[in-house]
């Protein structure tokens, strides 16, 4: 009885050893020191650290998947390199085409190519005229639309100028009947003295008279008397 249970334990154990394989081959990878140390980076969200960590994992087993995939990620969501996440997502399904991931991955590479195509387009100015092209179509749909249905279309009114104020002229705003007016006369002169000026003559010159106290008033803060002047001196003669 007993060699009859020996191949059926030993095929059993072969079988859970084969399963067991299988069921562990990524977590096998997860255990691996820079796999550790790079998720702990991702914890914290130091991508630059987590990126140089799974580069180094893929540099010392080239066959190891895991790193790739981390890598993609990182490249898609944190530090956009639209090129880079491609190649590491398809690099992983290379390794691991069995993948139960192996839809999910596909979709994510699907995105990750619409993401680049959208940012080339944005580049060369051509998104912002598909942009364009989709609102006309859009406006000429409605249009059409309105026009099917009986309903006037909205029109846009036009902006409305301003009339420039006209500014009165001169030959307005003076009634034709004002006479000019003169300006006014100043209230003083200035005279400079010359040789043989005392200030009985200029006052006899400016007024007619010999009355001079006006004008010594006038002058009071330069002259200390009446019979102080000197040749180019200058004098205020107020009006009398």
């Amino acid at each position: 009885m007993r060699f009859i249970h020996i191949p059926l334990c030993i095929t059993l154990l072969a079988l859970l050893g084969c399963e067991k394989d299988t069921q562990t081959l990524d977590q096998k990878e997860e255990r691996n020191p820079l796999i550790q140390q790079g998720q702990a980076y991702v914890d914290i969200k130091d991508w630059d650290k987590a990126e140089a960590a799974f580069k180094q994992a893929i540099e010392n087993k080239p066959q190891m998947a895991r790193p790739y995939l981390e890598l993609a990620s990182i490249y898609h969501q944190h530090k956009p390199d639209y090129i880079s996440a491609i190649y590491y997502y398809k690099h992983y399904l290379e390794l691991r085409p069995d993948s139960e991931k192996a839809a999910f991955i596909n979709e994510q590479v699907q995105e990750v190519q619409m993401d680049l195509a959208k940012a080339i387009l944005t580049q060369s100015g051509a998104f912002q005229a598909i942009q364009e092209r989709d609102r006309l179509l859009q406006e000429n749909a409605e249009l059409k639309r309105q026009l099917a249905t009986g309903t006037k279309p909205l029109q846009k009114s036009p902006a409305k100028t301003s009339q420039p104020v006209q500014q009165p002229t001169v030959t307005q705003t003076i009634p034709k009947t004002a006479k000019p007016v003169s300006p006014p006369k100043a209230a003083h002169q200035i005279y400079t003295v010359v040789s043989g000026d005392s200030l009985t003559k200029i006052a006899q010159h400016f007024y007619g008279n010999s009355d001079y106290e006006a004008i010594y008033q006038a002058n009071k803060d330069r002259m200390k008397s009446p019979s102080d002047l000197r040749v180019g001196q200058t004098l205020i003669i107020p009006k009398q």
